[in-house]
C-alpha cells in the first residue's frame, strides 16, 4: 500500500480528485439537488418608473397635484427574467386613491413587478398628493364669428341652433375642480367667416372654456362639447316703417274703418348707397277692388328703388269696413294761399265766403271727426287782379273722402284786387275771409283708400297709413 501510494502516478490521480471535490462545493448549490449548477443572478435599476393613479372618482374628484411622478426602483433576478422585462412599463408602479380626501395627503406606493422578479428598493416609497372637489356648474354660451364677409356683404348676429345638455338644461355644463371653476370667465364657441358671401348654416364649433385673463382652460370638461352655429351673411340692411300704397277703388256703399299691417317695419337689403336713401318702405300696395268685407289677407312685398329683397316676402293686412254715411260741416273758413304782396283776395262765390262741405266715409270714423281735422285751400300763386275759378285744396283724415252733390263743386270763385288801386276796397266784402295762410303739412302723398282732397281732379293726398 506505502509503495502504491509513494508511486507518481498514484499522486497525480490522488490530485485531481482532490481539485474536483474542492471545485464541486464552491459551484454545487446546497438547495438544489447534487446535480444542479445554480443560475446567474443579476439586479437592474429604473431610475424614473412612473406612478400609476388608481381609484379616482372623476366624478366627485380630480387629482390637481402629485409629487414626485416618478420614483427609481431597485429589483433583482434571473437575467433571463430581467432579459424578458426589459421595458420600463412592466415595472408598474401604484398609488391607490380611493379612500383620498379633498385636500393634501401622503399615500403609500405599491409595486407590482414581472414574474421572477424581485423588489431590492425604492425611493421614495410615498408619494404626495393633492384632491379637489369636482363641480359642475351651467353657464350661458357666447357665439362668436371670426374673420370679416367678402367686401359688400355684412354679418348678422351668430347664433347657436337649438340645444341643450344631457341633462336637459339650456346652456353649456362645464364640469372642473372646484377652484378652478371660481376662474371661469367665458364659454364660448367660434366660427370663422372669413370671405363668406352667403349665409353660413349649420357649421360645427367647438365650445371652449376660457378663464378671466382670456387663457384657454383646458382641463374643463364641457356639455355639449360641439355646437352648429349659423351666421347670415347678407347685403346691407336696414329696418324701416311700412307705409301702404293703395290701387283700385272700394266697391260702392262700402267705406273703410281702419287698415293695418300686421307688422310696423320690414327690413330692406341692397347696396349701402340705396339703404342709406331709404326712410320709409312703400311697397306693400293693397288693391281695394279686391276688399268686399271686413277680414285679413296676405300682400306680397314689392322690390322698389333699388332694393334687392325685402324680408318679409308678404305682409297680413287688416281691413275693416263699414257701410258708407255723409256729414256736413257748414261754414268752414277758406285759407286763401300764395297772394302776392299789394293783392287782396275776396270770396264772391260762396257769397258767405265759407264753404259747406260734405264728406263721406265709415259712419265709426264720421262720428269722430272734428272741423278741425280739415283744412281747405284756395290757391291763387301767380294769379294778378280780376276774377278767377280756384279748385280747392282738402285735407282730411284717414278714410275719409269728400261728398259732392248736384251741381256741386269743389272749387270757389276769388276776386283778387290791387290794394293800391284807386277805389279798392270800396266795394261790400264777404266776411271772416283768411288770406295769406299755410295749412300745417299734411302726411306723404299716398293715396288714401276712400279719402279725397276735394281738388278739381278729385285726386286724394292723405295717407291712409294708420
Amino acid at each position: 500500500m506505502d509503495k502504491w501510494l509513494s508511486h507518481p502516478t498514484a499522486l497525480k490521480i490522488i490530485s485531481l480528485v482532490l481539485a474536483l471535490l474542492l471545485w464541486a462545493v464552491v459551484h454545487i448549490d446546497p438547495d438544489s439537488s447534487p446535480q444542479t449548477v445554480t443560475s446567474s443572478i443579476d439586479t437592474k435599476t429604473i431610475e424614473a418608473a412612473k406612478i400609476n393613479v388608481e381609484g379616482l372618482d372623476t366624478e366627485k374628484f380630480a387629482l390637481t397635484a402629485m409629487e414626485p411622478t416618478v420614483v427609481r426602483i431597485d429589483v433583482q433576478g434571473k437575467l433571463s427574467d430581467l432579459l424578458t422585462a426589459s421595458s420600463i412599463d412592466d415595472y408598474k408602479v401604484i398609488v391607490d386613491v380611493s379612500d383620498a380626501k379633498p385636500g393634501i395627503q401622503e399615500l403609500p406606493l405599491v409595486v407590482k413587478l414581472p414574474k421572477g422578479i424581485q423588489l431590492v428598493s425604492m425611493s421614495p416609497r410615498t408619494v404626495t398628493v393633492q384632491m379637489e372637489e369636482i363641480v359642475t356648474k351651467t353657464f350661458d354660451l357666447q357665439v362668436v364669428a371670426e374673420g370679416k364677409a367678402a367686401e359688400g356683404f355684412v354679418a348678422g348676429e351668430p347664433t347657436a341652433v337649438t340645444f341643450s345638455t344631457e341633462t336637459g338644461e339650456a346652456g353649456v355644463q362645464v364640469t372642473l375642480p372646484k377652484d378652478d371653476m371660481e376662474r371661469v370667465g367665458s364659454v364660448v364657441a367660434s366660427v370663422n367667416i372669413e370671405g363668406a358671401d352667403k349665409t353660413v348654416t349649420e357649421k360645427k364649433a367647438k365650445i371652449v372654456v376660457y378663464d378671466a385673463d382670456g387663457l384657454e382652460m383646458t382641463n374643463a370638461i364641457v356639455d355639449p362639447t360641439n355646437i352648429m352655429v349659423e351666421v347670415k351673411i347678407t347685403l346691407p340692411f336696414k329696418k324701416v316703417p311700412v307705409q301702404l300704397r293703395y290701387t283700385g277703388t272700394l266697391p260702392d256703399g262700402v267705406s273703410i274703418e281702419s287698415i293695418k299691417p300686421g307688422i310696423e317695419e320690414v327690413t330692406v337689403y341692397g347696396d349701402q348707397k340705396t339703404i342709406d336713401g331709404i326712410t320709409v318702405y312703400d311697397g306693400v300696395v293693397v288693391d281695394l277692388s279686391k276688399v268686399k268685407s271686413s277680414g285679413t289677407f296676405n300682400v306680397k312685398t314689392q322690390l322698389i328703388d333699388g332694393i334687392k329683397s325685402v324680408d318679409p316676402e308678404e305682409i297680413s293686412i287688416s281691413v275693416f269696413v263699414d257701410p258708407t254715411e255723409t256729414r256736413t260741416f257748414s261754414g268752414m273758413t277758406i285759407n286763401i294761399e300764395e297772394l302776392a304782396e299789394g293783392l287782396k283776395a275776396v270770396v264772391r262765390a260762396p257769397e258767405s265766403g265759407k264753404y259747406d262741405l260734405t264728406v263721406s266715409g265709415a259712419g265709426s270714423v264720421l262720428s269722430k271727426l272734428e272741423a278741425s281735422q280739415i283744412t281747405i285751400a284756395a290757391n291763387v300763386a301767380g294769379l294778378g287782379p280780376g276774377v278767377h275759378t280756384i279748385p280747392l285744396d282738402i285735407a282730411l283724415p284717414a278714410y275719409v273722402q269728400t261728398s259732392v252733390g248736384d251741381g256741386k263743386s269743389l272749387s270757389v270763385t276769388i276776386e283778387i284786387v290791387d290794394e293800391g288801386a284807386a277805389g279798392a276796397g270800396t266795394e261790400e266784402e264777404p266776411p271772416s275771409v283768411e288770406t295769406g295762410t299755410t295749412p300745417t303739412d299734411t302726411p306723404a302723398a299716398t293715396p288714401d283708400p276712400g279719402s279725397g282732397n276735394g281738388n278739381a281732379s278729385g285726386n286724394a293726398t292723405n295717407s291712409g297709413n294708420q
